[in-house]
């Protein structure tokens, strides 16, 4: 195979294959702990007929052959929502009961899954953000984007900022691309979309596109830069003070067993994995305690102003507790660990909503205004 035939072959993203990755992700995290907290809440009941025993994997497998299916047997944008949704749910049914498959006795509780399965979400993460990071697109991957939105064309929910957008990546392949044959393919696609033979888009204001954007800008409103700020700020606080009172309590366990009270502690040893030495405890406390020490530093600076700084440090540090800490955590704590995670995650998407709404802003605003002023100055000498 030679390399003009490869690249022709050469795999094309799929047009918001990021939004998709996300249901995805969501549902499968979703399915897991909705899946554990109704049987902890059940006493983990046992669907049995005889000598038959139904477990939730069974219909796990059937879900991701349903999403397999959906975008083989149907062309349209909703069959690939729907697989994305069902291929997370799907996957979280199966993955919930890997303890079984990975032991010898079938073992569902298996210390070393709650780790796996929390470790098969983060990889799920890294892709997404792999995905979701802008990267010029080739000329052919703007075709093969722009026909898929094409079929808005035919679904009659083509709408005038989806028209502009697709007017725009044709210029766009006709002004740099260096294909004869897909320059004119693009010609003749702008010459339609511009023709009187296309019935007018719908307006955007009756589109999903427009009322997800209404509920975001709504959802910014109530959030305004202070609100954000001070959340953030006891959000870090309340973080850091959970991380640390571990350690602590800890400290004051072990100086009560020295002291010939040994009890509470105990209790606590018989809680852990089978054969795990008590010494992970200290590790796992003293790892949260460093990551809340850290969490209150990025709290007191953003009371002291200095957001960029602030935000920079709270980034660094629940990125290093989600990705690290809490797969020792997940293996001592196994599923209560999952609030504190979706605790962290969120906070984190705050910091990150922070950044990107206000602090790069104002980093543009500072680029833009000191732009001018060297404008300014410019003239001024050539006037001089």
């Amino acid at each position: 195979m030679n390399q003009s035939s490869f690249r022709k072959k050469s795999p094309v993203r799929q047009l918001l294959a990021e939004r998709y990755l996300l249901i995805s992700l969501i549902s499968f995290a979703a399915t897991v702990l909705i899946i554990r907290l109704f049987l902890e809440l059940t006493n983990y009941p046992r669907v049995e007929f005889g000598t038959l025993h139904i477990a939730h994997v069974i219909w796990g497998g059937l879900i991701l052959f349903a999403a397999a299916l959906l975008p083989i047997m149907f062309a349209n944008r909703w069959a690939l929502f729907g697989s994305a949704l069902l291929s997370g749910i799907g996957f979280g049914l199966f993955i919930d009961e890997i303890g079984k498959f990975i032991t010898q006795n079938n073992d569902y509780f298996y210390p070393p899954a709650a780790p796996l399965i929390y470790a098969s979400f983060l990889l799920t993460v890294l892709v997404y953000n792999q995905f979701r990071k802008p990267q010029p697109s080739t000329t052919r991957e703007d075709l093969y984007h722009i026909f898929s939105m094409m079929e808005e064309l035919l679904d009659e929910d083509l709408d005038e900022e989806e028209k502009s957008y697709l007017i725009q990546r044709l210029n766009h392949i006709i002004n740099t691309s260096d294909d004869k044959t897909l320059i004119h393919l693009a010609h003749s696609l702008l010459n339609f979309l511009k023709s009187d033979l296309l019935t007018n888009p719908i307006s955007p204001k009756s589109g999903l596109n427009y009322r997800l954007e209404q509920l975001v800008a709504k959802v910014e409103r109530i959030f305004s830069q202070s609100r954000l700020h001070l959340l953030l700020i006891g959000g870090l606080f309340w973080h850091g003070f959970i991380s640390i009172m571990g350690l602590l309590n800890l400290t004051f366990l072990s100086m009560q067993t020295i002291h010939g009270q040994p009890e509470r502690f105990l209790e606590i040893i018989k809680t852990l994995p089978p054969n795990l030495p008590p010494e992970w405890l200290i590790v796992k406390s003293a790892s949260q305690a460093v990551i809340g020490f850290f969490s209150l530093v990025a709290g007191i600076l953003l009371i002291m102003k200095r957001d960029r700084l602030a935000i920079r440090i709270g980034v660094l540090v629940l990125t290093t507790s989600l990705t690290v800490v809490n797969l020792l955590v997940f293996y001592l704590d196994q599923f209560s660990a999952s609030l504190n995670a979706i605790f962290e995650f969120a906070l984190l998407l705050g910091l990150i909503n922070y950044r990107r709404r206000f602090i790069q802003h104002e980093f543009m605003d500072d680029i833009a205004g000191k732009a001018n002023h060297l404008k300014r100055d410019e003239e001024q000498i050539l006037q001089a």
